[in-house]
């Protein structure tokens, strides 16, 4: 295929003496070969015109062709799409009517179930797929954000080489060229670097690539990689495994640095488990406890029953303790925390045998994972409430260090990488974009221009899941499909498409459909049974079945002996852990990521330097001091934090910021850890040295103040102890406030909402699906450090005891609706009043922003929009607005409305059935349904059988400052403690389905 053409040599033309005779004879430029050449490869569709030599064709190819430039990047040149006019109202398309599309999200690689709500063609909304066998209904904030990222002005929309525009037609002639030699060569020298891949129809097309290729390597990098928890199986069992566990099967769980609570691929499905599990234990009378031990607090060690700050150094030799006691030996003397907590949580194992957990998390090291299979297999626990499958990601690749190390020593002439950003993932001692400088050809594929794709020759813009055919697997091993739900917004390829074209060459390359269905379907399959197959299970979302089945397992050899502790003159431990709102960093670019405060320090925008209370006191470090951690050379600096939970000696350092790619959102924001991220230890440093710069930097925080202040705030019931909650039936006191106007026969419902604070683990699912169901504005850095954050729901977090090792607890606050509002009796203009099925009403266009009832709120969930936010937003940026949900001008007072909209949805959906009742269940508000625990409950609290009805009958049900008598619609179950009996209790009946 023909290259572009000559630009020098018509540039001469133009400018040399050529230039009078060429501008009089424009039909010369419109014959000549090369530029006929070029427009068939650009632009077959308007190569006709140029048919008809002439200069009225050559203007009007010209005219067309400013049109059209600066829509290169909004279809295929390959013709494999096409428009159809909406002459014909296609079938089940509504205008306006919402639309479900089973899909899946995908977390590294992982997959969670998820339904795609789309109206008009606009992918708006994500919820989750209530009948995924993983995720169970659940999503988490990476789920949520995942419609925002389609919709993203930042996403790379454009094919470049050499860092500028250029065309899939160029890069194909690029490769074509590149075709023989590999060939001859058997790929020697080429390398490709994927991410996190649980795909089998990527895994394929990889197989086949490495077939027609016997000499490529394949390596794959992650920010956040599975190998330690891989590689801990393989030292205990001789090969990698998953290991999933077994919550209603265990009556007690040890959390060794664990992170089953935490955000990651698989936050959902074990968030719902232990959740479910808990409540099925409480309902049984007992407690199932949560021990936890952890250098850095986290959301699985702060919903821990018991928690104690442990150095990360320490750990191993913390399970080496569990292990010689479960195979008889002594139980450990010392009478420090750490050796109180030993010995709660190991008595509780050995009376559980049989049915205990002890799980350990991401950030642990190989060895802590090999020791853990070993306590549990001593246990009696593996098989019974932990079982073992293959891996979901793909084995075999080779590691990013074996990658530098070989682009170091020049044995790679050829690196393709796809869906990874190894330029800013890799630690800082591989020096990863110096070697990749000398690998002669470099190409990038991903969803942004990133760090590598500035390093690369050629940048390749991938599909967002939301426009892409394809699969992936959850942790279980369920494969989930995903399908299309909008066209690609900037003509992106798909990981199989890419894989297919580089095996297949010359050859045109199937698109991303029919790769997938040439996975799935069954040798010998007749067309139509396959075709009806695949439809159900593209309706379901994910192949019924498919769950990875258990594995035997038995340990091999001993464990190894403990290694000799270095010396460390400085005592200083560095832990390094993924952003619990942007992960490694790959949705940076995010912006409601980036606002959504941190569930433990409710920081937006950076992250910080995390520092003990027992450190800072001894260095005179206070919270928003900038401080600079240094080792081997290299140095990171940001502003501390002060964490309440964090083992004495220890700094830890999030992941996900310091990103330097021009123009994009992520940029100059924080500071990038990975500097210091060591190369065989990428989790845990030794010997750093932390010094104060003199500088000061006050993180921007959605909270100020830790603890409740002695107010009555988070309940706590302990399991068997006297309840907690708000008397039942008790008289309500006297009001100012005039009772609620009575009910048509038309008006069925009360609507109310009860929140289960032992379920809630803070995770903020809730606060982002608010965010994108209610076109919730972001309002920047600088706005929220006013306080002018727009958040309609937060989750407040508490602290609760000492500094050292606090209690924490979390709390959702949405608007409480109360029935004897505050808000109501303050606004001079109406603006804000009572309907009469209880909801706390707020008219915009009334709205004249005095806030007076912000002021009247005591609750503070009333956000006044101070400045335009939405104004500006680019036109792709709309797109994801909820046409449901008014886009608020500025000046006006905003609130939580329990999702009004949905329930004038049910409201008329019921109405079309003889003014039937809205049924329980058919409302579910955003936070509701986004919830991966189900700790929200919603629904007619007239209705005495509705869910919500039972959760306010329930002994710990309380109002939140009920003292003030607003008579709040919105109430909280109390957590869960344990009680005076805290023995682990009877077997469990039933089994985890």
């Amino acid at each position: 295929m023909s290259g572009p053409p000559d630009i020098a040599a018509l540039r001469a033309r133009l400018s040399g003496g050529d230039g009078p005779r060429f501008w009089r004879s424009l039909d010369a430029v419109a014959d000549s070969a090369e530029f006929r050449a070029y427009l068939g490869a650009e632009f077959p569709a308007a190569a006709r015109l140029a048919a008809a030599p002439g200069r009225r064709g050559f203007l009007k190819l010209m005219a067309a062709s400013f049109a059209l430039g600066g829509l290169t990047a909004c279809g295929r040149e390959d013709g494999r799409a096409y428009e159809v006019p909406y002459v014909d109202q296609p079938e089940r398309i509504l205008p306006g009517a919402a639309l479900s599309y089973a899909s899946c999200a995908l977390f590294d690689g992982f997959a969670n179930g998820i339904l795609v709500t789309t109206r008009n063609g606009r992918p708006l909304k994500i919820e989750g797929n209530p009948d995924h066998p993983w995720s169970r209904g659940g999503t988490d904030v990476i789920g949520q954000a995942s419609v925002l990222g389609l919709y993203d002005p930042f996403r790379s929309q454009a094919v470049q080489h050499l860092g500028r525009p250029d065309s899939w037609a160029g890069f194909r002639a690029a490769m074509l060229a590149q075709v023989p030699a590999w060939r001859a060569g058997g790929g020697a020298g080429v390398a490709v670097l994927t991410g996190p891949m649980t795909s089998p129809t990527v895994a394929a097309g990889l197989a086949r690539l490495r077939a027609a290729y016997p000499d490529l390597r394949w390596y794959a990098s992650a920010g956040a990689s599975r190998d330690g928890l891989y590689e801990g199986a393989r030292r205990a069992y001789g090969r990698p495994l998953e290991t999933v566990p077994d919550f209603a099967a265990a009556r007690v769980v040890v959390s060794l640095d664990g992170d089953c609570l935490d955000l990651g691929p698989g936050q959902v499905g074990l968030s719902r488990r232990w959740s479910d599990a808990r409540r099925a234990a409480y309902a049984d009378g007992r407690l199932l406890a949560l021990h936890a031990a952890a250098p850095s607090p986290t959301l699985t060690s702060a919903k821990a029953d018991h928690a104690v700050p442990v150095p990360a150094a320490r750990l191993e030799a913390l399970a080496r303790d569990f292990l010689g006691f479960a195979e008889g030996g002594a139980m450990p003397t010392a009478d420090d925390p750490a050796g109180r907590w030993f010995r709660r949580a190991a008595q509780a194992l050995v009376e559980a045998r049989g049915a205990g957990i002890v799980t350990a998390g991401l950030t642990g090291s190989p060895e802590l994972h090999a020791l853990v299979h070993r306590l549990n297999g001593a246990l009696g626990n593996t098989g019974a409430t932990l079982r073992h499958t293959e891996p979901a990601a793909g084995q075999g690749a080779g590691t990013l260090a074996e990658l530098a190390e070989a682009m170091g020593r020049g044995a790679v002439t050829a690196l393709v990488v796809l869906g990874a950003n190894p330029v800013y993932e890799a630690p800082g001692a591989l020096d990863f974009a110096a070697r990749m400088a000398r690998v002669p050809l470099k190409v990038h594929a991903g969803l942004y221009y990133d760090e590598t794709g500035a390093h690369a020759d050629w940048h390749l813009p991938l599909a967002h899941p939301l426009e892409s055919w394809g699969d992936a697997r959850s942790l279980d091993g369920t494969v989930g499909l995903i399908q299309p739900t909008v066209a690609p917004l900037y003509n992106g390829r798909t990981l199989p498409e890419m894989l297919a074209f580089l095996e297949g060459g010359e050859t045109e390359a199937e698109d991303g459909l029919a790769l997938l269905k040439r996975q799935w379907r069954r040798d010998g399959e007749d067309a139509a049974a396959f075709d009806a197959r695949f439809d159900d299970a593209l309706r379901a979302g994910f192949l019924p079945g498919s769950a990875a089945p258990t594995q035997a397992v038995a340990l091999t050899g001993t464990a190894s002996p403990a290694a000799p502790a270095a010396p460390d003159p400085s005592g200083l431990d560095v832990v390094f852990r993924p952003d619990p709102t942007l992960w490694d960093g790959t949705h940076a670019d995010l912006a409601w990521l980036q606002e959504l405060p941190k569930p433990l320090t409710k920081v937006v925008w950076e992250n910080t330097v995390a520092v003990s209370p027992s450190l800072a006191e001894r260095m005179g470090i206070a919270t928003g001091d900038v401080v600079r951690i240094e080792a081997d050379g290299r140095h990171v600096e940001g502003p501390a934090w002060i964490t309440p939970g964090q083992a004495a000696e220890t700094v830890t350092l999030g992941l996900g910021y310091g990103r330097d790619v021009p123009d994009h959102l992520s940029r100059g924001l924080g500071y990038d850890a990975n500097a210091l991220r060591p190369t065989g230890t990428p989790w845990h440093l030794t010997g750093a040295r932390l010094t104060k710069t003199g500088a000061r930097r006050m993180p921007v925080t959605t909270q100020d103040l830790g603890t409740m202040q002695g107010a009555d705030i988070v309940r706590v019931q302990p399991v068997g102890g006297a309840p907690v909650g708000d008397p039942q039936g008790a008289p309500a006191p006297a009001s100012f406030y005039p009772p609620p106007a009575s009910q048509d026969r038309w008006v069925a419902a009360q609507w109310g909402m009860a929140i289960d604070l032992d379920a809630c683990t803070g995770c903020n699912a809730c606060v982002t699906a608010c965010q994108a169901e209610n076109n919730i504005p972001v309002v920047g850095r600088e706005e929220v450090a006013r306080g002018r954050w727009m958040g309609w729901l937060r989750v407040d977090r508490y602290y609760e005891g000492p500094l050292d090792a606090p209690a924490t607890h979390f709390q959702p606050v949405p608007c409480m609706h109360c029935e004897s509002a505050p808000c109501e009796l303050g606004c001079p203009v109406e603006a804000t009043l009572h309907d009469s099925e209880g909801l706390n009403l707020q008219v915009y266009n009334r709205c004249v922003g005095t806030r007076t009832c912000q002021s009247y709120c005591p609750y503070k969930v009333r956000r006044f929009n101070y400045l335009d936010y939405t104004g500006d937003l680019p036109p792709v940026r709309q797109q994801q607005n909820n046409p449901e949900v008014t886009v608020r001008a500025r000046g006006v007072m905003e609130k939580c409305t329990y999702c009004i909209q949905r329930i004038t949805a049910a409201r008329i959906a019921s109405a079309k059935d003889a003014h039937a009742p809205i049924p329980d269940g058919a409302v579910e508000t955003a936070c509701q349904g986004a919830c991966p625990t189900r700790a929200i409950s919603f629904g007619n609290v007239a209705d005495a059988g509705a869910r919500v009805s039972a959760a306010k009958r329930d002994p710990r049900n309380y109002a939140l400052l009920g003292h003030l008598n607003t008579r709040p619609r919105t109430t909280y179950l109390a957590g869960l403690a344990p009680g005076p009996d805290a023995a682990p209790g009877p077997a469990p009946s039933g089994r985890e389905g």
